[in-house]
């Protein structure tokens, strides 16, 4: 599958706006948010940007930069703080008459921030852009649209303006690689974003490529499955991204473990080993790793040559190929040593409770736990995805056990976490049993209240755990012998769970006509299927598998074996990578405006 279009595509749009704004001759400087360097970097490249006439580029901080030229770059996300301390920057900044502002905001200008600049008086001399890109791809099998602050819109403040962006990418994909022909939809923002499709393509027609290499496109919504964002990833790259924090396909590192000058680019065409091992248990990786030492040292010591031409293509050809790999090696060793170190005695103890959650045993043990680890501040982003697993697996917590829990969370990390605590519970992560959202619906505006009502008839996860055989059959005193083989889906999670993504894909591929009797009992309305005129389903056509809010890397591990056992590529594209730290520090933030 040949995914250069896409990166074309999205080079060609900033380009030409780049040009709209001055041209290639003028000098610009270019003021970059850090979340957005290196998404653009894999999208147009420094040298790129350097053909457009950008001259300087720096980081956006917290005051102006040294301006050398006239014609001025902001690159932002669409996030109103942001945006918020951009205008600010302006209203102080002494501006000249022949200087030019402009503001490019990724994916598209929000009316909140439209107006914020209004009200300032800067739109005098600022000129507010649009642009998104298509989906990047980080991987072989894994393209993101970088957004990491949709989830907090979308699902956590109900702004649904950047789904618009993820229609768009869709539309772009089609128009590229070929119209879907089963399309199929679980969750409200995925149904939104397919209304948003159908009607563009009523309004607009496009013309699409006879051949399609997609035949089918599976969207669900974040909020359908918070277990594999709340259990620990135990896949080598899910590892990575709980650990080191994966940023855009990359893991900065040093020798401390800290973000620094070293660089691991996670991407298997790019990286062999990256490759063999980024799908493994983690307990398999050390193994695999020093196999692979030896056999690139074997290499290396090569003796007795027949030929000096042989010792020649050797030192031209091979030698320059082992040197990089053993390059990457010890950067993989290096980064295996620092998770060791970081979860060196606390691992073991988070996977049996995480296990115990699972499986439903020993919950008073598990609600000591918490109280315990409270009582001495452990991380709170770890006790935090402990509380709301339980929360979600036993369907709320007793009400004596939450109201402790709760007061012990604030009088331990501080009264602040209360808005953190609603927005759990907000969420539908952390409540008391028989009583959910109902303290909540007196205080939220409308369409939190309607959220709230839709959610309160529900079905207990843990029953629409069992009706799908998410969860290990219970076998007496034994293991589960697949938990770290990789054959069987639940290995991501050490098999106490399958993905419930996996679960849903193999349904929808394995089976020319599916039969979705069990989701529509689980999950009613969320569950809708598009178009679906199955001319090429019973072909070997490829799958696009779309999460709305973020996609953890041990479901992306769960979906590469299903490609694997149905002989059938599955590509999933996301609005972002998340991982269960990332998640929980983000609602744990002070700053939640989007």
């Amino acid at each position: 599958m040949d995914l250069g279009n896409l990166r074309q595509s999205s080079q060609f749009r900033l380009l030409s706006l780049l040009t709209k704004i001055a041209p290639n001759d003028v000098l610009k400087d270019l003021v970059i948010h850090e979340d957005l360097m290196k998404p653009i970097d894999l999208v147009s490249g420094a040298r790129l940007l350097r053909e457009q006439g950008v001259d300087k580029m720096f980081k956006l901080a917290s005051v102006a930069p040294p301006w050398k030229n006239y014609i001025r770059l902001y690159f932002i996300p669409s996030v109103y703080a942001v945006a918020e301390n951009v205008a600010q920057q302006l209203k102080r900044h002494e501006v000249e008459k022949t200087v030019s502002y402009h503001i490019i905001v990724v994916p598209k200008v929000l009316t909140v921030i439209h107006s914020f600049f209004e009200s300032l008086g800067v739109l005098d001399f600022v000129t507010l852009h649009s642009y998104s890109w298509d989906f990047i791809p980080l991987d072989s099998n894994l393209l993101s649209l970088e957004l990491h602050h949709l989830f907090k819109a979308s699902f956590l403040k109900e702004e649904n303006s950047l789904l618009t962006s993820v229609a768009k990418a869709l539309m772009s994909f089609e128009c590229l690689l070929g119209k879907f022909s089963c399309v199929m939809m679980l969750g409200e923002k995925s149904q939104r974003v397919h209304n948003l499709m159908n009607a563009w393509k009523k309004e607009i027609q496009p013309n699409f490529p006879v051949e399609t290499e997609f035949t089918h496109l599976i969207m669900l919504d974040r909020n359908i499955d918070f277990v594999s964002l709340l259990l620990t990833q135990l896949t080598y790259e899910g590892v990575l991204d709980e650990n080191l924090k994966v940023k855009s396909g990359f893991v900065y590192l040093d020798a401390d473990g800290v973000e620094g000058p070293q660089r691991l680019m996670l991407n298997a065409t790019s990286d062999e080993i990256y490759g063999e091992i980024k799908g493994k248990h983690i307990s398999a990786v050390f193994q695999h790793l020093s196999k692979k030492a030896k056999e690139l040292q074997q290499k290396r010591d090569i003796k007795n040559t027949d030929s000096i031409e042989e010792m020649k293509n050797f030192v031209s050809h091979d030698l320059k190929k082992i040197q990089s790999q053993q390059k990457s090696l010890a950067l993989h060793i290096s980064a295996c040593e620092i998770v060791m170190k970081r979860q060196a005695g606390i691992l073991e103890e988070l996977l049996e409770l995480q296990e115990d959650a699972m499986s439903g045993t020993k919950m008073k043990e598990y609600l000591a736990f918490l109280e315990d680890s409270v009582a001495r501040q452990f991380d709170l982003a770890t006790i935090l995805r402990l509380c709301c697993l339980y929360s979600i697996m036993e369907d709320g917590l007793p009400e004596k056990e939450y109201q402790l829990l709760q007061r012990q969370l604030l009088q331990a990390y501080g009264y602040r976490h209360l808005a953190t605590l609603h927005y759990l519970q907000r969420l539908g992560l952390f409540n008391q049993r028989d009583s959910k959202m109902i303290s909540l619906e007196p205080l939220l505006p409308d369409r939190f209240a309607r959220a709230a009502s839709l959610r309160s008839e529900h079905i207990p996860f843990r029953k629409i755990c069992q009706r799908l055989n998410l969860l290990p059959v219970d076998e007496s005193s034994q293991a589960n012998p697949c938990a770290k083989s990789g054959q069987h889906p639940s290995y991501v999670f050490g098999g106490v769970y399958t993905p419930l993504v996996y679960h849903l894909v193999e349904k929808c591929v394995r089976e020319k006509e599916p039969s979705l009797g069990d989701y529509v009992r689980c999950f009613g309305n969320n569950l809708r299927i598009g178009d679906c005129s199955h001319p090429q389903s019973s072909a070997r056509g490829k799958v696009l598998v779309c999460f709305i809010g973020g996609v953890t890397l041990a479901e992306v591990a769960s979906l590469d074996l299903l490609s694997r056992q149905l002989g059938r590529q599955i590509v999933v594209a996301t609005t972002s990578t998340i991982s269960g730290p990332d998640f929980m520090e983000s609602i744990a933030s002070q700053h939640t405006d989007t």
